[in-house]
């Protein structure tokens, strides 16, 4: 029963982010095993979450500085506490010309963090990463990826940090200006899911009041 709340956990944060820009469906994990007790070894079970990577579908925005990213990668966000990671690529130019994140943090660039000119032509983003402003290419976002994605934490917004030991690995993202990724969230998938669920809980539920009853009917005949 205590899997069963766990997963409907899950599926209830995946339906809240369905239209969330590039997020990426919470999936339970749940395992049985045996440990030592008091009165020998007892079975137990445990629900750990993760994440499920597939691709999202490319929704067209029109948008010069709505970036998709298709394939295994991140982009890097500078943000208060170091670097952040993120798939969702709505991002906006202030009045400097600097990339931003919709939270006003600055989009990471390969070395030197590149300027587009405000008042120049429109730029153009290729599908390395490369900006091009007029005959200029100013220069590349950092797409980064990860050997372990396990590894990376959760944070608000649709961010993942990174510990200094987890490794780092080529991205092999290509990116699509004038989109976003969307969601990998299938509504009627995680509907039928619940569904499922909330009867294995029911079940449950069920077997443990008879043997409850039953427990009860012994006691009784032994008074």
């Amino acid at each position: 029963m205590r899997a069963a709340e766990r997963r409907l956990e899950a599926i209830t944060a995946n339906l809240a982010n369905v239209n969330t820009t590039a997020h990426k469906a919470t999936r339970p994990v749940t395992r049985a095993f045996v440990v030592p007790g008091t009165d020998g070894l007892q079975r137990e079970v445990a629900t750990r979450y993760t994440r499920d990577w597939r691709q999202g579908d490319y929704q067209p925005t029109g948008q010069t500085f709505d970036l998709a990213l298709e394939g295994a990668g991140f982009f890097v966000a500078e943000g208060p506490q170091g670097e952040l990671f993120t798939r969702n690529g709505t991002f906006r130019m202030d009045s400097e010309g600097v990339l931003l994140t919709q939270e006003g943090y600055p989009v990471a660039w390969e070395g030197s963090r590149g300027d587009i000119d405000p008042l120049g032509p429109v730029p153009v983003v290729d599908s390395s990463g490369t900006v091009h402003q007029g005959a200029s290419a100013i220069g590349r976002l950092q797409l980064v990826d990860f050997a372990d994605r396990t590894q990376l934490s959760d944070v608000p917004d649709g961010y993942y940090s990174a510990g200094s030991l987890v490794e780092r690995a080529a991205a092999e993202a290509t990116v699509r200006q004038g989109g976003l990724e969307r969601s990998n969230i299938s509504p009627i998938d995680e509907l039928v899911a619940m569904i499922r669920v909330q009867r294995s809980f029911e079940s449950a539920n069920s077997l443990m009041r008879k043997i409850d009853e039953t427990y009860g009917r012994l006691n009784n005949a032994r008074m």
